[in-house]
């Protein structure tokens, strides 16, 4: 942006601001749409799916009060006792009044069939068959199953699909209520997906939506893969505790579909065989026309954003025409003898100010030009003590981290280039903590200024003792061998241990511990030499305290001499 004019810049903003803007609006109403819509589609499948079933159940009702009705009819009372002939031409006028139908017979108590349509099956035993054993016991419905002994006798379904049906059976029974036979019915299943395809229609073919029917287990009755399961049984729980409602479900690897579904319950006294209607439309139908809508709003805005940048290439056109003015008037300012002043311009307010603000920073330049001048020797002066500060440690006087790195790091360049011998001690305040939580921070505070005084006034002029930190202490020593600087640090330590610090109505006694290094060609910098020199301080700290380490020398003991 810094290579860009002003112009440039909000122009490019109010379109970054136009386009962020469109998109928002076209993401809340993406979002708001497809939400209402999701809410009407879910809502229109669960009463799709709630009219199916009620349909279903009627139809079923319809179906077990005629068998009922067949069954107790007082003027067939005669007929089921008669002739065989008589019964299958009774049966064959029900079953041409409804051609839904398959079969419809009548077994004797022994389970033999004595009269049926087209007579299918008569002479053979339904004993075995659950209809029959239900259908003994009182009015009964079978859930959809496959026949396959009928099947054959009735051919190939329309669909040439294999024939399924649903059983409706109810007792015959005389005068005196004794169960002289089991009037069945096998009621194609056919009649199921027929009133599936009519409510379904033809306008939504290839669209995607479906119909289902599932058993009271989930399993598939109508709809493809028939005998699958396609809902978890989790969910089909879910679906028969909620009885009708909608869901959005996803299978693995296909598009979400929004799913109402209904749990056909009965009708009347037709106790229903918990059959799960299931309505289904593919999300991408749904939101066909959400997506539309959000489409045509993201072309407006784009219109609209486009329509934004011109008219802001105009506004910034006019906001920095002043700007210029007074940039062209400042770049002569010192090359054009006669310009020595910023001209009056005029536009928003932020503009005359600026103008004013730059005019009255002219005149003052001047004068503190002359200023500057005086100044400049005072400014060296704070330079020097603020470096002064910034390297010293303000409770010990002592040097400061950064003070001392530096005069390190320069005694560690002139032992490189010059091989001048060089060492490193690390000093440490035994058990200062006690002192701190026994005598409070204030006597700390003058235990460390005690301990800083007296390292400086055992040392020479040209070591260098610094504050890491704390109660630690490191002392930069030249021109010393590795007896030297086991002397040295002997000395220290001794002076150390000599010091009686008075603090308020107490005498305070304290010893350091010291571990040091001397610098080795194979050394990198001076940070390796402070690495082992802290090592050593480590190992004078665990072998008691008060000791002197040197890095590749026996500890010494407190006791021990230089």
């Amino acid at each position: 942006m810094r290579h860009r004019s002003l112009r440039q810049q909000v122009t490019l903003l109010v379109g970054v601001l136009c386009f962020a803007l469109v998109c928002i609006v076209a993401a809340g109403a993406a979002y708001i749409a497809q939400s209402r819509v999701r809410g009407i589609v879910m809502a229109h499948e669960a009463q799709q799916a709630a009219v199916i079933s009620d349909i279903l159940d009627r139809g079923m009702f319809e179906r077990y009060r005629e068998a009922r009705n067949l069954a107790a009819m007082p003027a067939l009372k005669t007929i089921w006792t008669g002739e065989p002939a008589g019964i299958r031409q009774t049966l064959e006028r029900i079953q041409a009044s409804y051609p839904d139908y398959a079969w419809i017979g009548f077994a004797t108590p022994d389970g033999t069939v004595r009269a049926a349509t087209q007579g299918m099956l008569e002479g053979q035993s339904v004993q075995a068959r659950p209809w029959f054993q239900d259908g003994l016991e009182g009015p009964a419905v079978g859930d959809v199953h496959e026949a396959k002994l009928l099947a054959k006798l009735l051919g190939p379904a329309p669909n040439n699909e294999p024939f399924r049906f649903v059983d409706v059976a109810a007792p015959v029974r005389d005068d005196a209520g004794r169960v002289i036979g089991v009037i069945g019915v096998h009621l194609s299943w056919t009649w199921a997906d027929e009133t599936r395809q009519s409510i379904l229609g033809s306008q939504h073919q290839g669209d995607g939506r479906s119909i289902w029917i599932l058993s009271a287990d989930g399993t598939m009755l109508l709809g493809p893969r028939i005998g699958s399961k396609p809902f978890p049984e989790e969910q089909v729980r879910s679906m028969r505790q909620a009885k009708a409602g909608a869901f959005e479900h996803a299978a693995s690897g296909r598009e979400a579909m929004l799913t109402g579904f209904a749990v056909a319950e009965g009708y009347r006294d037709y106790p229903g065989l918990g059959w799960i209607v299931v309505s289904r439309q593919p999300d991408s139908i749904a939101f066909a026309a959400t997506r539309g809508i959000v489409w045509m709003i993201m072309g407006l805005g784009c219109a609209i954003a486009a329509i934004g940048l011109v008219c802001a290439l105009f506004i910034a056109k006019g906001v920095v025409r002043p700007l210029q003015t007074i940039i062209e008037a400042a770049n002569r300012i010192g090359r054009d003898p006669a310009i020595t002043q910023l001209p009056r311009v005029t536009g928003s307010l932020e503009i005359v100010q600026l103008s004013s603000a730059l005019r009255s920073l002219l005149r003052r330049a001047g004068a503190a030009e002359q200023q500057v001048i005086a100044t400049s020797s005072q400014h060296a002066k704070d330079v020097s003590t603020l470096r002064h500060l910034a390297e010293t440690d303000a409770l010990s006087g002592l040097l400061n981290r950064r003070g001392f790195s530096l005069l390190a790091d320069d005694a560690f360049s002139l032992y490189r280039r010059y091989e001048r011998p060089l060492a490193l001690l690390i000093l440490d305040i035994d058990f200062f903590k006690t002192i701190n939580d026994t005598y409070g921070h204030v006597a700390g505070d003058a235990v460390i200024r005690s301990v800083g005084a007296a390292l400086t006034k055992a040392l020479r002029a040209s070591d260098k003792v610094a504050r890491f930190g704390g109660e630690e202490f490191v002392v930069l020593v030249h021109e010393v061998d590795a007896g030297g600087i086991l002397t040295v640090a002997q000395n220290l330590r001794r002076a150390i241990e000599a010091l009686t610090i008075e603090h308020q109505d107490h005498r305070i006694a304290v010893t350091v511990s010291v571990g040091g290094a001397m610098a080795r060609r194979s050394d990198e910098d001076v940070q390796e030499v402070i690495e082992r020199a802290d090592s050593a301080l480590y190992r004078a700290k665990a072998a008691g305290r008060n000791r002197v380490v040197i890095d590749g020398m026996q500890i010494q003991l407190a006791s021990a001499v230089a």
